[in-house]
């Protein structure tokens, strides 16, 4: 990890843009302790569901999922900003979870409703160490279906923040139908939505463009090309941000 993260530093030493140089040093003193999953499980063969889980499979033929596009139901914010952010992000993850509680708002009110960025969230369910994450980036997804995806996004990061899902079981999905009713949802639909696996080839193909980015932990994001990892502060996000606008 010291190795990695050393790489990093003199990665954003070289560059001319001190913005990023800040948050290299951020990263060293700080990223084991905000990403979780510090590599990814292997994207080539597929996640397929545990025995006795409800959790659906990726695809093994993807499908891109990553264009600026106003009809995206994961996407925040003028497709057109000069900012354009990609989180790749995991429903258990408890970084990720901070990021969405602490920081996430304070981007939205700043920079995303003022049009200067465009927030796109994907998927990338680190399975190997969170059983209960693919299930829901299904849940979520089918949520987008009814235009809901953001009130199921916060309301499954709450759900595991308060324990209250994470095995991957057939507890885990009543939960999230449960969300789903709450949420004044069709459950029904939702249902059946996972059950027919719908998002599988979305899921597969969020998963392995951030393989090919080099993403390795949650959460990651990649601003306007560069990747920035972990749950860090709003103080960081607002020196990159503000960085790349000067330049615009």
């Amino acid at each position: 990890m010291t190795r990695r993260l050393a790489a990093r530093l003199r990665q954003a030493s070289r560059s001319t843009d001190n913005a990023w140089l800040r948050v290299a040093i951020v990263l060293l003193a700080a990223l084991g302790l905000a990403a979780c999953g510090a590599e990814a499980p292997a994207a080539s063969a597929g996640h397929p569901a545990a025995t006795g889980r409800m959790v659906p499979t990726m695809a093994k033929t993807p499908s891109s999922a990553t264009s600026a596009s106003p009809d995206d139901p994961r996407g925040m914010g003028d497709p057109q900003a000069p900012i354009r952010v990609i989180e790749y992000s995991d429903f258990q993850c408890p970084f990720c979870a901070r990021f969405a509680s602490d920081t996430a708002a304070q981007i939205q009110a700043a920079y995303i409703d003022t049009g200067k960025v465009y927030f796109q969230y994907r998927d990338f369910p680190l399975v190997d160490i969170h059983p209960g994450a693919l299930l829901a980036a299904h849940a979520a997804n089918c949520a987008a279906e009814q235009g809901a995806f953001w009130p199921m996004h916060d309301q499954l990061f709450q759900g595991a923040a308060a324990q209250a899902w994470g095995s991957g079981d057939t507890a885990d999905f009543g939960t999230f139908v449960g969300y789903a009713a709450a949420l004044h949802l069709d459950a029904v639909k939702l249902q059946e939505c996972v059950q027919a696996n719908r998002y599988a080839a979305q899921i597969e193909a969020d998963f392995r463009d951030a393989a090919a980015l080099g993403v390795r932990s949650t959460p990651s994001f990649v601003v306007n090309g560069k990747l920035l990892v972990g749950a860090q502060p709003f103080d960081v996000w607002k020196d990159v941000l503000d960085g790349m606008l000067a330049e615009q």
